[in-house]
């Protein structure tokens, strides 16, 4: 039999993993376009919402915050005419007559020339909007630790503004939402996103029983987020043109954007961006050895074995390596009855997942160095929730190695047994219920996550374990109303990456994620992401630890670096005895892209996503310079 050529093999690929729909009309061969292929789509495109990268992604070529990270990690000006210093006089701390804090003040000036994508020039009206739904307890903002500090916004004129914190901000300049004003990119256009938001709110006041569903409805999915291109309107270098959902992104480039290119000259650089979705990696693969697609995002090749895509790629492409900052982790749902008012979920209370003991079985049953390596090649076995290298990090946490007799003889003490020979522990509860120990297992549909699951099927039935695994589309897995844990949509282990804290622990996701409640705010684990609070909350998995929250108020408030570290080093020691969540490994981020394509560059963790500087793109054919 002849051997299938690879373009042929692509499409029937695309055939049989059901990729659908007309493919967009694109021609990278003309120096103008590129092709970005994607295995994860964003379920919207709304600012205040959502964990996931994709949607950062996306929204990182329609917008730019007021600062960014270039790509050798230094921060650079966006939105903002400069990067707010003590030494510039736009950071003033505040002390008392004793030396006691007070507040902190950050000075910001929007650029003159900075626009909307429809023309419209953004303002403090835009700040002040964005920071005015932010904190509205009726929506669901994924992330508040920096919004929750902001004590008032000071408008001086249309351009510039004074942000006073009510504690020490050491993120106050750093990118995408750390200013406290959204959760993505810093800012919103009020005059695109009031009347909805305005309707939206006035709805679930006046149905608070259905506040969630009707925010979700009427908001988080809006036309300002939705596939309705013509609706969606951003301050970045690329304009939203047409979304099919489940096939594509098509992005133009504005050519009002305020940061020219290398060079100067922006018709020498890339004028289309079409994201393309594929729904299975091998398909996304073989399209980009194929040449069908000129790059890739940092999630789409996650679990490739670089080496070997370089050397079928030869001399066509590149493929860069880099640190991610992200540790691939396994969730487990903690809302299980505890008497403190929150939800039950029955499956995870069966299967004792709220006491740490199970959690602490469970590592030792899974052999994590033997994994790591297998399903994602340069990956680095993990125990700990900030990322090596990075502020507190603590190398001596207990290592959990791989122990199955470890394992089986907590379990055994937590009741479970095997009292019907059928390979599977039971136990027999409180209410006189007999269960088994099937535990569910969720996560996208990534190859390598597939493949991890196959691993920990193996390794947790060596101990009794019935792993039950499902997968589903990352824009289902990551939406507002899936991820929470109070929602019981998933009641065992939900398998996702965090942010690790680089440069930013325990300021980031991962922490965020982490804590329950905040003691300087009235409402009890005002955190946990649940029904009475619209889901707003960051914290997903239902884990409550006291003490870790009130070490994370201190950590925060902590400019001297040694004790920060010191103080998060103690944090971690309360993880690591807890594991509220399993680390298997720390991942690396790979992208390829075309010969011949310019400054498309990941660059190093502080950049979060290989979409920070699109208006730089270009083909060196068509005289693009490059920046590196």
């Amino acid at each position: 039999m002849k051997r299938l050529s690879l373009a042929v093999l692509a499409v029937l690929m695309l055939i049989s993993t059901g990729w659908a729909g007309a493919s967009p009309v694109v021609n990278s061969a003309d120096h103008n376009n590129l092709v970005i292929g994607a295995n994860q789509e964003p379920d919207n495109l709304n600012p205040w919402e959502g964990s996931a990268d994709t949607k950062e992604n996306a929204l990182a070529l329609m917008d730019i915050g007021f600062s960014y990270f270039d790509s050798n990690g230094k921060i650079q000006p966006g939105l903002a005419t400069e990067i707010p210093t003590e030494a510039n006089g736009r950071v003033r701390i505040n002390k008392d007559s004793s030396g006691n804090f007070v507040s902190q003040e950050v000075d910001w000036t929007i650029r003159t020339d900075a626009k909307w994508s429809d023309g419209v020039d953004i303002t403090t009206d835009d700040v002040t909007f964005t920071y005015t739904v932010q904190q509205n307890q009726f929506i669901p903002a994924s992330f508040r630790t920096f919004s929750d500090t902001v004590k008032e916004i000071k408008v001086k004129d249309p351009k510039s503004f004074t942000i006073v914190y009510n504690q020490p901000n050491l993120f106050y300049a750093s990118p995408t939402g750390r200013l406290g004003l959204a959760r993505f990119y810093d800012v919103a256009p009020k005059h695109v996103w009031e009347s909805v938001f305005n309707s939206a709110v006035a709805a679930a006041q006046a149905d608070q029983g259905n506040a969630a569903s009707i925010i979700s409805a009427q908001f988080l999915g809006a036309d300002p987020a939705g596939a309705k291109a013509t609706s969606v309107v951003g301050s970045g270098a690329f304009k939203l043109v047409e979304w099919q959902r489940g096939q594509f992104m098509r992005l133009a480039r504005r050519g009002d954007f305020f940061i020219a290119p290398p060079g100067g000259d922006a018709s020498k650089y890339v004028q289309e961006v079409v994201v393309q979705y594929f729904v299975a990696q091998e398909t996304l693969q073989a399209n980009v050895l194929n040449g069908a697609v000129d790059a890739t995002d940092d999630i789409g090749l996650a679990g490739v074995n670089p080496s070997q895509l370089q050397t079928s790629l030869g001399n066509a492409g590149t493929v860069e390596v880099s640190p991610s900052g992200f540790i691939e982790q396994l969730n487990f749902n903690s809302y299980t009855k505890r008497g403190l008012g929150l939800p039950e979920c029955q499956i995870a209370d069966d299967l004792q997942l709220g006491d740490p003991r199970t959690r602490q079985a469970i590592i030792q049953a899974i052999d994590r160095a033997t994994l790591a390596p297998v399903v994602f090649p340069g990956g680095v076995p993990s125990n700990s929730f900030v990322v090596k290298g990075d502020t507190g990090y603590n190398p001596n946490l207990n290592t959990y190695e791989f122990n199955q007799d470890a394992a089986k003889t907590i379990l055994a003490q937590l009741g479970w047994a095997d009292s019907d020979g059928n390979g599977i522990l039971d136990r027999l509860t409180t209410d006189g219920r007999r269960v088994e120990f099937r535990l569910p297992h969720v996560t996208t549909t990534a190859g390598f996550r597939k493949n991890t699951q196959a691993f920990l099927q193996q390794d947790l039935k060596g101990v009794g374990i019935a792993l039950e695994p499902t997968n589903e589309p990352a824009a289902i897995l990551f939406s507002t109303n899936y991820v929470n844990g109070s929602n019981c949509n998933w009641q065992g282990i939900i398998e996702f990456a965090s942010a690790g804290g680089i440069g930013e622990a325990p300021a980031d996701e991962l922490s965020g994620g982490l804590w329950a409640d905040d003691p300087s705010t009235p409402a009890a684990y005002d955190n946990l992401a649940r029904a009475s609070n619209n889901f707003s909350g960051g914290n997903v998995i239902g884990w409550i630890n006291s003490d870790f929250d009130k070490l994370r108020v201190q950590a925060l408030a902590t400019f001297d670096l040694d004790a920060r570290a010191a103080v998060i080093s103690k944090m971690q020691d309360i993880f690591s005895a807890e594991l509220p969540f399993i680390p298997l490994y720390e991942r690396t981020d790979i992208i390829s892209a075309k010969t011949g394509l310019a400054n498309y560059v990941k660059g190093n963790p502080l950049t979060r996503t290989p979409f920070w500087n699109a208006w730089e793109w270009g083909w060196t054919a068509n005289g693009a310079q490059s920046v590196r």
